[in-house]
């Protein structure tokens, strides 16, 4: 089974993901708090910040990658 979720991610200024899902819903996610983690400092490079790919169901930077499970996850926890 070939599921895909995401249609599009866009690497914004001041490290803000802009994330386009497959139900045409559209998610402005900071990623600001989590560059002091370890496992997202790498983002905190613009060449890295700015080679944000998708598959459909992850985004990579490089060796970063998130699931959309958790861009959703995070995204509850801005709120």
């Amino acid at each position: 089974m070939n599921r895909r979720y995401l249609t599009s991610v866009t690497p914004l200024p001041d490290h803000v993901l802009q994330v386009d899902f497959v139900s045409g819903s559209q998610l402005l996610l900071d990623m600001k708090p989590y560059l002091d983690k370890i496992r997202f400092r790498p983002l905190a490079d613009t060449r890295i910040w700015n080679s944000a790919v998708t598959n459909g169901i992850f985004v990579r930077f490089g060796d970063v990658e998130l699931s959309h499970d958790e861009i959703l996850s995070m995204a509850e926890q801005e709120h």
